[in-house]
């Protein structure tokens, strides 16, 4: 039904545009990766902080998470009626959220461990990490909003965000090769803490920053502002759960994403405890022969994943590889110092095959949510939506690495600081094994469940659209009781 209606020329998005709005999400692509897979080792491994107070800071964050996401939500869509409106509604967060990351790196990677207590470190530490999580919240959860604002044509959305997607997929894999690689480096000696925060603060913030701020100016927001401004409403927010198409959507987000958050906490405690004494081409195994096979294949089957979308369903790219995924994880889980270390790349290779469409389809779905939410509501609801799947990604994440540091903690893990060497005992190791696996198993469980109860396609969002535009031109009154109880049953569906 919507190949035959033609995309309008307002709705159309420039080739240059798309590019300039996918470069962006280096930093939405990056970042999350690098804390996930670095900070909580940087902390335990680096600085010398406790496990499970390691952990319960990034629990903190998420406290204050919740106070300011749903409210930049809100903020973000009122913007445009007023007088900066004129710069757009995302974008002065985009180029302020930007400019901020370099300071934000600057100060959380700071080599605190001369500090004289555990409390100075922690202090210390939850500053820095809520500092930087605001700075991330101020432009992610507007430039999450663009992935439904571009444009009011969902092929075109398609298309902007599957650009969005190449390069989002591009700073993970870059985010999880390069910081495990330069950590290596840091805890063998090879390199000083002083090129390592560098390389932190100033590679990886000048490639996050900088295309940030190059968006600000160039992409457009092309839907409809609403006239009348809207007043931030915490129980508005948490409705937003209450619609089933963007609830089942946020729990196949939270669930894929929760995994790579675990496997990243974990990647380095498993290679240097796990695989200790395992060797590959002559060398202690590193980081790198875990990470890279994953990220390389996965990145290599988003475009196969974007082709089955087209040919079938968005739900059934996402969920075609989870059973792979989930395979890779006990696969690693059960490696045995005795196994040929071979086996270690191939594993992570089988895990990364059903990576891509899990990694990828959440983000082609949420402004799909957006329009369902549009249908029921009378308004866009963007900004509190972006807000809340935000705060839903970074709470997770906060739970997962918690969970890793309690649990770590409470089977004897010994925090260390740079330069000394601590052989952990064989609990820890152990508990390492299980959350590899079996967390995964069950997680992988809940995303499939999810992504079946999710019921949106391209042809019920044609006419959702439809609908939309009918109801914007203030023409709900003039649909015939077909097309009244069409949408009725769409409602009922979807929303």
């Amino acid at each position: 039904m919507d190949n035959e209606q033609p995309i309008r020329q307002e709705d159309k998005i420039p080739t240059g545009e798309k590019i300039a709005y996918g470069a962006a999400d280096l930093f939405g692509g990056g970042h999350n990766t690098i804390l996930s897979i670095i900070l909580l080792y940087f902390f335990t491994s680096v600085i010398g902080i406790d496990a499970a107070l390691a952990g319960t800071i990034f629990l903190l964050s998420k406290i204050w998470d919740a106070v300011i996401d749903p409210m930049l939500g809100s903020v973000s869509d009122n913007l445009g009626r007023t007088k900066f409106g004129k710069f757009g509604r995302r974008k002065p967060f985009m180029l302020i959220g930007g400019l901020l990351i370099i300071p934000a790196y600057a100060l959380l990677f700071a080599p605190i461990q001369g500090l004289p207590s555990q409390g100075a470190k922690m202090a210390y530490a939850v500053f820095a990490y809520l500092f930087y999580c605001s700075v991330a919240s101020f432009s992610q959860v507007p430039f999450m909003s663009m992935s439904s604002d571009i444009s009011s044509d969902y092929r075109e959305r398609n298309k902007a965000n599957f650009v969005k997607l190449i390069f989002s997929a591009a700073s993970g894999g870059v985010c999880f090769l390069l910081p495990t690689v330069l950590m290596d480096q840091l805890k063998a000696q090879a390199i000083t803490q002083t090129t390592f925060y560098l390389a932190i603060v100033f590679g990886f913030g000048i490639v996050f920053t900088v295309p940030l701020v190059i968006a600000a100016f160039i992409v457009n927001e092309r839907t409809p502002i609403p006239t009348e401004r809207e007043k931030f409403s915490l129980k508005e927010w948490l409705n937003s759960f209450k619609i089933s198409s963007y609830k089942y959507h946020i729990l196949m987000y939270i669930f894929a994403f929760l995994c790579i958050d675990i496997i990243s906490a974990l990647a380095l405690y498993y290679v240097q405890d796990v695989l200790r004494g395992v060797e590959l081409f002559g060398k202690q195994i590193g980081s790198i022969f875990v990470i890279a096979p994953m990220m390389v294949v996965a990145a290599c089957m988003i475009p196969v994943s974007y082709i089955l979308m087209h040919k079938r369903s968005k739900q059934l790219a996402y969920r075609i590889g989870l059973p792979l995924y989930a395979l890779g994880a006990i696969l690693l889980a059960s490696y045995q110092p005795s196994w040929p270390s071979i086996l270690i790349p191939i594993f992570s290779f089988v895990m990364g095959t059903g990576l891509g469409g899990a990694q990828m389809m959440p983000w082609l779905i949420f402004p799909d949510t957006v329009d369902v939410a549009e249908m029921k509501l009378g308004y866009r609801p963007t900004g509190a939506f972006s807000g809340a799947m935000t705060f839903a990604r970074t709470l997770s994440t906060a739970v997962a690495i918690q969970l890793v540091g309690l649990i770590l903690s409470f089977t004897g893990y010994k925090s260390s600081t740079l330069g000394t060497t601590v052989i952990q005992p064989d609990s820890a190791v152990l508990a390492i094994r299980i959350m590899m696996g079996v967390s995964v198993v069950i997680l992988l469980s809940a995303a499939y469940y999810a992504s079946v109860k999710y019921t949106v396609t391209d042809s019920k969002l044609a006419r959702v659209r439809y609908f939309n535009d009918r109801a914007r031109c203030g023409e709900n009154a003039l649909l015939t009781a077909e097309e009244q109880q069409e949408k009725d049953k769409l409602l009922k569906e979807l929303a």
